[in-house]
């Protein structure tokens, strides 16, 4: 079951929520049902070809309101 991140507007709450098939969440806040799911940012740890650890996170993207680092869909 995936844990999506939401954002409600009314009360500006940012939460997560664990969500079965197309549920959407009511925020905890103030239980409104009108809430946006955001982009996550993901973070990975792979090796490098020395077996050093490397550690990375989605989070320094350049483009505007995206969280990942490379996506092939947008041509970064």
């Amino acid at each position: 079951m995936p844990i999506y991140e939401y954002f409600c507007d009314k009360c500006d709450k940012k939460f997560e929520a664990i969500v079965m098939g197309n549920d959407k969440p009511a925020c905890p806040g103030c239980k409104n049902s009108n809430v946006k799911r955001l982009m996550s940012a993901c973070g990975f740890v792979s090796k490098a070809s020395g077996g050093e650890t490397v550690s990375s996170s989605a989070g320094g993207s350049s483009c505007i309101g995206c969280n990942s680092t490379n996506c092939s869909s947008c041509g970064v």
